[in-house]
């Protein structure tokens, strides 16, 4: 289109042109003593459009000849920004698709051409944590291109998640702490802090967390309650020589957790360790009350109250919804042994060998038999308590 308006105005040019030496007959004069030269007025035109032309031509392929060196710079800068976008781009596609070894083989040749992003540094370093190639990590992450300040949260991603690959928790944790301070912790960040706080060993620390990671609808309430849960019972068990500490986390933990069988096994056997029975007791009934747990029932009779007949007839509330389970009827049988109801413990045994035939409970009759002076039958239920345990040690998977 625009060819084609230029065609017409130089035509328009030429024919305004042509009429006008038609019809004129002056002439021009140009003096310069001692000279002087006098030229027709067509003549005169007509040699000044052409020297017009040239000296336009002339000065125009001056100046595209020295803009020639700056697009050809320009052509090789693109070219290169090209291959490079191409290599990042083949090295995220193969980290996607789990290809690792081909993600930092492809990310390397991309950051070795120039021109390259410093994105393809951070995507090797990934597919390098990968294949656990810590080296070729602290290498990517070292470089040049992988320390520019908007890479600074990805980057300390990585270097975080490597340190928990490694075994170093206080390290990813002090990671984490940067990225706080640089951008706050999105919600991958808070995943990561939940593992190196695991590893770590500060169960205390994870149920806020685990709030925070609901919130934001990582977990579901149920998952939520189990993770909660196996902190709190993590934490409880490592008190079991402070009762201090134990009553003071104890108060402090929410009653719906308190409430959870493994939360309230774990508190009742380090106040068990501490000689806290009867508020073992306490924490037991409470949680069984609440929701059934067999576990929670063996403990609760290792639990040595002040009041055994007390201890005895809540167990046996126990029996009219549970009187199918070989575990409280095992443990009700320790109980009364234990007050020395020697005809209700044997019938409480009994019962809960003809519901499961436990090695553990043989020896508890075994032995009551045999206390009772019915040693034949005691040495019978002995040696098939042997059987069942080494029956069950075969069955076991080596370690």
């Amino acid at each position: 289109m625009r060819a084609l308006i230029a065609f017409l105005l130089i035509a328009a040019l030429a024919v305004v042109t042509a009429l006008l030496l038609k019809t004129g007959s002056g002439y021009v004069l140009i003096a310069a003593p001692p000279y002087r030269v006098e030229i027709a007025l067509a003549a005169f035109v007509f040699f000044l459009i052409v020297g017009f032309a040239v000296i336009y031509g002339v000065v125009r392929s001056a100046v595209r000849l020295s803009q020639l060196p700056a697009e050809v710079r320009e052509s090789r800068r693109r070219d290169q920004l090209e291959r490079a976008r191409n290599k990042q781009d083949a090295a995220v596609v193969a980290l996607i698709e789990g290809r690792a070894g081909k993600a930092r083989e492809f990310a390397q040749e991309a950051l070795a051409l120039p021109r390259s992003s410093p994105i393809s540094a951070l995507v090797g370093a990934r597919a390098a944590l990968e294949t656990r190639d810590y080296a070729t990590v602290d290498k990517l992450l070292a470089a040049p291109e992988a320390q520019a300040t908007n890479l600074a949260v990805p980057r300390l991603m990585l270097e975080a998640e490597q340190a928990l690959e490694r075994g170093q928790a206080n390290e990813t944790l002090r990671k984490l702490a940067e990225l706080k301070k640089e951008a706050g912790l999105h919600t991958a960040a808070l995943r990561l802090e939940l593992r190196a706080l695991t590893a770590a060993g500060r169960h205390a620390d994870i149920p806020p967390l685990v709030d925070q990671l609901v919130k934001r609808k990582v977990y579901d309430a149920t998952q939520a309650d189990l993770l909660r849960a196996s902190a709190h019972a993590e934490t409880l068990a490592g008190m079991s020589h402070d009762a201090t500490g134990l009553r003071e986390y104890w108060n402090r933990v929410p009653e719906f957790d308190r409430l959870q069988p493994k939360v309230a096994r774990a508190a009742a056997r380090s106040f068990l360790a501490l000689g806290g029975d009867r508020e073992a007791a306490d924490i037991l009934a409470r949680s069984l009350e609440r929701q059934w747990d067999a576990d929670s029932a063996l403990v609760f009779a290792d639990c040595r109250t002040a009041d055994l007949k007390r201890q005895i007839e809540t167990a046996e509330r126990w029996l009219a919804p549970h009187n199918d389970d070989p575990q409280l009827l095992f443990a009700l049988g320790r109980l009364c042994e234990r007050e020395q109801l020697w005809g209700k413990a044997q019938s409480y045994y009994e019962a809960s060998l003809a519901l499961s035939d436990n090695w553990r409970t043989r020896i508890a009759l075994g032995e009551l038999l045999g206390q009772l002076g019915r040693h034949e039958d005691a040495n019978a239920h002995l040696a098939a308590a042997l059987k069942l345990a080494v029956a069950e040690l075969e069955r076991a998977p080596s370690a």
